[in-house]
């Protein structure tokens, strides 16, 4: 197996990994890309992705999002960030929307993020008081016109300005009494493809993302897989922030475990449905589960005790 480095006169250097790719199937890819109908009219729309009208085909059916009662929207995997920019919009003036990905992303205008790992129970800790401390702002007032507080964290917590920001995001007034437990009323998840990165640091903390996290392989069944250990972790959290009657979307790469997800579900949620939205491309294998309704008092090992 070749190495990233070598050693040369006693030190080690690092060497280039070239990665060889199909030059065949990447002209294939940009042919599609270039004729397909969603991502052209995602640029017409200063929409970031295609994935975009998904969102928009499961609202419109499911009645995921209300823009009569404010919601708190947590976006798992929200990198490029088109389903916060959907939920952002379809919440109203009220609402609220954090988005939270392993990988660096500028969020969309309007829209927080935490680059975090959704897994760790410190990062469910930060949107439980950052949730209950600013939901009630107008969310253009006192946050970032183009970014919410917690954006690029690491780089700009050097500066003094943001240090305040953020000392006052996360200040001890807000105890844990006084922090709700199911803080979220939709979560949606879209996990699974990796966004290059355009901002931030390397660390091998969180940017290890981009070898663990891996877009489709075109191993149906290595695909399937890694989905669902995804789709899990989005409902481990869904039990732990979201609250009861509360909605949750999330995206699955289809294969044999998916009734066995499906019962998860349904242990957890009082309705769930199965749907594939126009905007997916005939060949794709992936489908969305719409959950609605959470159950109360639901215990997080029996729904993973089959």
């Amino acid at each position: 197996m070749s190495m990233p480095w070598q050693v040369l006169g006693g030190r080690v250097v690092a060497r280039k990994l070239f990665v060889r790719f199909n030059s065949g199937s990447r002209s294939r890819w940009l042919s599609r890309q270039q004729n397909d109908y969603y991502t052209r009219e995602a640029k017409v729309q200063n929409l970031r992705s295609r994935a975009a009208f998904k969102l928009m085909e499961i609202d419109d059916k499911f009645k995921i999002f209300c823009r009569n009662t404010p919601q708190r929207v947590l976006d798992l995997g929200f990198a490029p960030g088109a389903w916060s920019q959907v939920a952002s919009r379809r919440i109203g003036d009220g609402g609220m929307v954090l988005g939270v990905d392993i990988l660096p992303c500028n969020p969309p205008p309007g829209v927080s993020s935490i680059q975090a790992n959704i897994l760790s129970r410190k990062t469910q800790e930060l949107i439980r008081l950052y949730l209950s401390k600013h939901f009630r702002l107008n969310k253009h007032d006192d946050i970032h016109e183009d970014h919410g507080y917690l954006q690029h964290m690491t780089e700009e917590l050097s500066r003094e300005s943001d240090c305040e920001t953020y000392r006052e995001v996360f200040s001890p007034d807000v105890v844990p009494d006084k922090v709700g437990k199911y803080p979220i009323d939709v979560i949606i998840s879209d996990m699974y493809e990796p966004w290059p990165q355009d901002s931030g640091f390397w660390t091998n903390i969180t940017n290890a993302a981009y070898y663990r996290m891996a877009n489709t392989s075109g191993l149906a069944i290595r695909d399937h897989y890694q989905s669902i250990d995804l789709c899990d972790a989005a409902l481990v959290t869904a039990i732990d922030l979201l609250r009861p009657r509360g909605h949750f979307v999330c995206k699955l790469y289809t294969g044999k475990e998916d009734k066995l997800f499906e019962k998860r579900l349904k242990k957890v949620f009082r309705r769930v449905n199965r749907f594939k939205p126009v905007a997916c491309r005939d060949e794709s294998k992936e489908v969305y589960f719409v959950a609605r309704e959470k159950r109360d008092g639901v215990d997080k090992l029996l729904v993973f005790t089959d």
